[in-house]
């Protein structure tokens, strides 16, 4: 289920460890940055029987050369099935969860539970109208990890129960239905247990393997017994305040580190920088936060704009989750292009950083695209289907943002249709026909390019 890690290391800062596929139950001592190597990165998630995913669907996280998306951007029309793709990955992560806990004194590897018990105790959103209607058969969720490994939870009813079962723990293939009957022996209860603390705990104690940040900022925290589900007045919840306290009053450095790397990133939005940002614990108990200009103007979070709000909330959650996966609905929200733009370079860095595996945007603006997203739609009879396709920036808006960042002017020769320039007709580097670094690329009238003009 995935290439796993433990942090430890020398004392030195190498990060030296071990890494685990608790799938085949395999490991293999190794000197790695426990900070680079991704945990839970996922390339497929392949759904069935839940909600508007009817038969078998698969949901791409990967190129077609098998590379896992760093930032997995989905798009699809209002209603087409995004949220309800995430809501499949939040299920997998909890059921495999409930299972492993259960597992240990279960007498196989299916066992039942009461609804009440499975929503209120075990914290499982799950209830019989998740299935699509008239359909009673087994819901399945299989993750495919980016390292290796394939896991898969199923779910049916059975009456006033819940059946619940998970496939590809003990190192079998998930389609070869083989499952582990009777109780465990120490071996694979040892097992058991370290599988369990990398799924639920990947990022060391206290992490979750997923968070969800839906569109009205309420948080969806893989691991805690009640979720929240009540909507913050602000989009900076009174949770992810007192979070932030937390770590700008630890003595741990690696706290110390998380919160000067909001301030950093903070300071990276325009109308943010030079305000000095503090965070207060007030009488009640809650936390507040204070933007100060010295000597002119200090201002509370809630006097922000509704776009610098939601910036604060964004970067709040990545640096304070804590999680392996971090999943966010329309990030786009009350922000304009240029700030859109920002974060989306601001969330590819902390998966590149290691704070993160990966990252999962659910958006109906391009800005935040890769090279390929995910596209999802809805039939007339509601069932969702998904493909992967390249970007709507591949062509004249991914020109545009070149020129925007001081891409260099280049004239293509050779091939046929194009036009070659002599020395002294190309714009000059140092001469006065720059216009302010931007530049285009010229080629051929078949060409992505074909707009841009040469000088």
């Amino acid at each position: 289920m995935g290439d796993f890690r433990r942090e430890g290391g020398d004392g030195g800062g190498n990060g030296g460890g071990y890494r685990l596929d608790p799938v085949s139950g395999r490991c293999s001592a190794s000197r790695v940055n426990p900070r680079a190597t991704p945990s839970l990165r996922i390339s497929r998630l392949v759904v069935q029987n839940f909600r508007t995913f009817h038969g078998p669907t698969e949901i791409p996280l990967a190129s077609a050369g098998g590379v896992a998306d760093e930032v997995a951007v989905f798009h699809g029309g209002n209603g087409s099935g995004k949220s309800n793709a995430l809501a499949a990955l939040e299920l997998f992560f909890r059921l495999a969860g409930l299972w492993m806990r259960q597992r240990a004194n279960a007498r196989g590897d299916y066992f039942t539970l009461d609804w009440e018990r499975l929503t209120d105790d075990a914290g499982v959103i799950a209830s019989p109208r998740d299935w699509p209607p008239s359909t009673r058969e087994f819901m399945h969720i299989r993750v495919h990890f980016a390292l290796g490994g394939t896991a898969m939870v199923s779910i049916a009813h059975a009456g006033n129960e819940v059946l619940i079962g998970m496939d590809g723990v003990w190192g079998q293939s998930v389609d070869g239905n083989q499952f582990y009957a009777g109780e465990l022996q120490p071996q694979e209860q040892e097992r058991l247990g370290t599988i369990r603390a990398k799924v639920e705990t990947p990022l060391g104690p206290g992490s979750r393997p997923l968070f969800r940040l839906d569109a009205r900022r309420r948080e969806h925290r893989t691991g805690q017994t009640k979720p929240r589900s009540d909507a913050p007045a602000s989009p900076l919840s009174a949770e992810l305040a007192t979070r932030l306290l937390d770590l700008a009053t630890s003595l741990e450095p690696l706290d110390t580190e998380r919160w000067r790397a909001f301030t950093q990133l903070i300071s990276r939005f325009k109308t943010l920088a030079g305000r000095e940002v503090n965070v207060l614990r007030l009488p009640d108990g809650s936390a507040d936060l204070r933007f100060e200009i010295r000597g002119k103007q200090i201002l509370r979070v809630s006097e922000l704009s509704s776009g610098e709000q939601q910036v604060v909330a964004l970067c709040a959650a990545v640096l304070t989750s804590r999680a392996a996966i971090v999943a966010i609905e329309e990030p786009e929200i009350s922000l304009d292009p240029s700030y859109q733009e920002l974060l989306g370079d601001m969330l590819r860095e902390q998966v590149r950083s290691g704070l993160v595996d990966q990252i999962i945007l659910e958006s109906h603006v391009p800005i935040f695209d890769g090279p390929e997203v995910v596209r999802f739609s809805r039939s007339p009879e509601g069932v969702t289907s998904v493909v992967r396709q390249p970007s709507d920036l591949v062509g004249a808006d991914l020109r545009e943002r070149a020129r925007a960042r001081g891409a260099e002017d280049q004239c293509l020769s050779p091939p046929p249709g194009l036009t070659r320039f002599t020395s002294g007709t190309r714009r000059s580097k140092r001469g006065k026909g720059r216009s302010r670094g931007r530049s285009a690329v010229c080629s051929g009238e078949d060409s992505p390019f074909s707009r841009a003009t040469c000088p």
